[in-house]
């Protein structure tokens, strides 16, 4: 399974993005390897399925690329919106097609499940987490595949009107006990990646980290790797099923 998630930039902050950082991440990653490295989350803060899966939108050139390399993409969806017959039958006849769908805004146990059944049972299935765990942790990760847990540090991207307290390296520790598969997202960089991993972050996630320039995009995509391949095995990647890929 992917252990980078890149995360488009909010249109806000980046008009169009340049297709072309998908060869960049492949001469960062220096192998073959990128496609079951890396995936791509299909996100614009307040954009749903229609926008971000537009054939002639600012997604599209970035999607066409992903799919030329064979890079996962995921789409960042309101667990509502899969419970609308013509929302979800766009989401899963979406051209190129997705690998997967993240959920927003910390979705309950009956929402994960709910997502479980009404998407493409061989996709992914991840979760938007803040704060800490929830009391049904648990059930939570044995439903889904991956929980991305934000901010850890103070988000290197903007969201206006947003202010998120981040939460720090020791509540990241709580997320891996809980046995989740953990994405750590918000502030991390090249710099900081390995403090996650020790903590037992599965992966690192990321929008700048990922999506800055051609030249910086390689690079980060180069030293991240390195690090998840020396990274030990915390308790957040050996209590999670399988991946369902």
């Amino acid at each position: 399974m992917f252990r980078l998630l890149a995360i488009t930039p909010p249109s806000s902050a980046a008009a169009q993005i340049d297709p072309g950082i998908v060869d960049a991440w492949a001469r960062g990653a220096a192998s073959d390897a990128l496609a079951s490295e890396l995936a791509v989350l299909l996100r614009d803060p307040g954009a749903g399925p229609r926008a971000l899966l537009d054939p002639r939108g600012r997604l599209a050139p970035l999607r066409h690329a992903l799919a030329a390399h064979g890079v996962p993409a995921l789409l960042s969806v309101d667990a509502l919106a899969l419970r609308r017959e013509q929302e979800r039958e766009r989401i899963l006849a979406a051209d190129p097609p997705l690998a997967g769908v993240q959920l927003r805004g910390d979705p309950d146990l009956r929402r994960i499940e709910d997502a479980r059944v009404l998407v493409d049972p061989r996709w992914f299935v991840g979760r938007s987490c803040h704060g800490l765990p929830a009391a049904d942790e648990d059930a939570r990760t044995r439903a889904s595949d991956y929980a991305c847990v934000a901010p850890i540090f103070p988000p290197n991207t903007a969201q206006p009107g947003v202010d998120k307290h981040a939460l720090g390296l020791a509540q990241l520790r709580r997320w891996t006990r809980s046995g989740a598969r953990v994405f750590a997202l918000g502030g991390v960089d090249t710099q900081n990646a390995s403090a996650c991993l020790d903590a037992g972050a599965f992966g690192v996630a990321g929008i700048s980290l990922f999506f800055g320039s051609i030249a910086n995009a390689e690079d980060n995509v180069a030293a991240l790797r390195p690090l998840l391949l020396q990274a030990p095995a915390g308790p957040g990647q050996d209590h999670v099923r399988p991946p369902r890929r």
